[in-house]
């Protein structure tokens, strides 16, 4: 059974939530996935949550696994997620990536391909090629080999052993390779440092080339447009901004997730709420045209933490924009 106590402990869990992580736990043991049967006729992007993964279009949802998942990318047919088997913040190491086959419009295989990840890893996706996992609580980059058999650590960021914004925690939380680029963008903490989000830029062998402020508070997400211009979630503000500014404002609540398609933009979005208590949040994802004029607002029973398109053709995943979309005209 997971501990009730020791480093890391938080206020009494409450009956829904000690029964939720139990069945995490005996999960990440029995090295299963929690999948719902179901099929994926008309639905159009997939949604993290800490409630569950989703498949979503603009009027309704399902549930295609039970579990806490953050990051989330696509190669092909495959889908590959983050998911934490505890509450995130704990040492006890219970973060795994999971991979699940689509034979058309169903699941047909589920497994996981490598645990023992830090419980606070964020954003994954294809960099260079390569499976790249944020593992944002620890400051750094584990970027796996062909195959996902093993992966090496990468420290471009000052190496944290453990979070402390006064020491350079920067709590870097989504990427997106461009070109022969990559972009990583900084949370940094306004309520603790006071300073706006920043994007950083990396060459492929993750040495830093420039760094730019965002005109935004605890920032999530980043997409290029085919214009040069860059978006990203300014979530404090329910906001998607740019360098010069807001776009579009989506919600009262915090904005977390966004994929871009041809013509379809989706904004996650959730109430602000206290860390141990953000997976009883429930959230909306919210459709916009590529104008960010307003089409249908989707109720969730969770909080997204990332959104994908189930297509693949999406600008906030390397493998489609890295070769479609330029280094954004700032950062260039």
């Amino acid at each position: 059974m997971p501990p009730s106590g020791g480093k890391g402990a938080r206020a009494p869990l409450s009956e829904a939530e000690r029964i939720a992580r139990a069945l995490a736990y005996a999960a990440y043991d029995a090295r299963t996935i929690r999948l719902v049967r179901h099929d994926l006729i008309g639905m159009s992007h997939l949604v993290a949550t800490r409630r569950g993964l989703f498949a979503v279009n603009e009027a309704r949802h399902i549930r295609i696994a039970h579990g806490s998942f953050f990051g989330l990318t696509l190669r092909g047919n495959t889908i590959f997620a983050f998911e934490t088997c505890d509450l995130a913040g704990l040492p006890t190491r219970r973060g795994r990536i999971v991979r699940l086959d689509r034979l058309g419009d169903q699941i047909a295989e589920a497994r996981v391909i490598v645990e023992g990840l830090d419980n606070g890893c964020h954003q994954i996706d294809f960099i260079d090629g390569r499976l790249t996992v944020l593992d944002t609580q620890n400051q750094r980059i584990l970027r796996f080999d062909a195959g996902e058999i093993g992966y090496e650590t990468l420290y471009p960021l000052p190496s944290m052993d453990r979070r402390a914004w006064s020491r350079g925690y920067v709590h870097a939380n989504s990427l997106l390779q461009v070109e022969n680029r990559i972009l990583v963008l900084l949370h940094n903490g306004f309520a603790y440092t006071g300073r706006p989000s920043e994007v950083s830029l990396f060459d492929l062998d993750w040495n830093e080339i420039d760094r730019r402020q965002l005109p935004g508070r605890n920032c999530h997400n980043l997409v290029a447009l085919e214009d040069g211009a860059l978006i990203s979630c300014g979530s404090a503000a329910g906001e998607i901004i740019g360098f010069d500014g807001p776009r579009a404002k989506v919600s009262t609540m915090m904005t977390r997730g966004l994929s871009v398609g041809t013509d379809l933009i989706a904004v996650g979005a959730s109430k602000f709420s206290a860390r141990a208590d953000r997976h009883h949040t429930p959230g909306t994802v919210t459709f916009l045209d590529r104008s960010f004029r307003h089409l249908s607002t989707l109720e969730l029973p969770a909080a997204p933490t990332e959104i994908r398109r189930l297509d693949g053709l999406d600008l906030g995943l390397s493998l489609f924009a890295r070769e479609r979309v330029p280094v954004p005209h700032r950062l260039a």
